[in-house]
């Protein structure tokens, strides 16, 4: 039986996995292009890098929770 949906989805499933491949392709060209470039001073580069994955672990962390005050429950307003 002839079915056109399933006719274009597999196309549609090949061009994507094609693209998906060429997108990796091109970020590990990139990737590796990256590895060869010379760093004025790797180790600041290394610094920085270390620093903001720190500022990036303390956003991530949730704030600690604080009782409530009984006191101020209990309080008119």
């Amino acid at each position: 039986m002839f079915d056109p949906v399933s006719i274009w989805m597999q196309g549609t499933v090949f061009w994507a996995k094609v693209l998906k491949q060429q997108h990796e392709a091109y970020l590990r060209l990139l990737g590796s292009f990256a590895q060869k470039i010379p760093h004025e001073n790797a180790a600041e580069i290394a610094r920085e890098a270390e620093a903001v994955k720190a500022k990036l672990a303390s956003a991530r962390k949730p704030a600690p929770r604080r009782a409530p005050d009984a006191k101020k429950d209990l309080a008119p307003a």
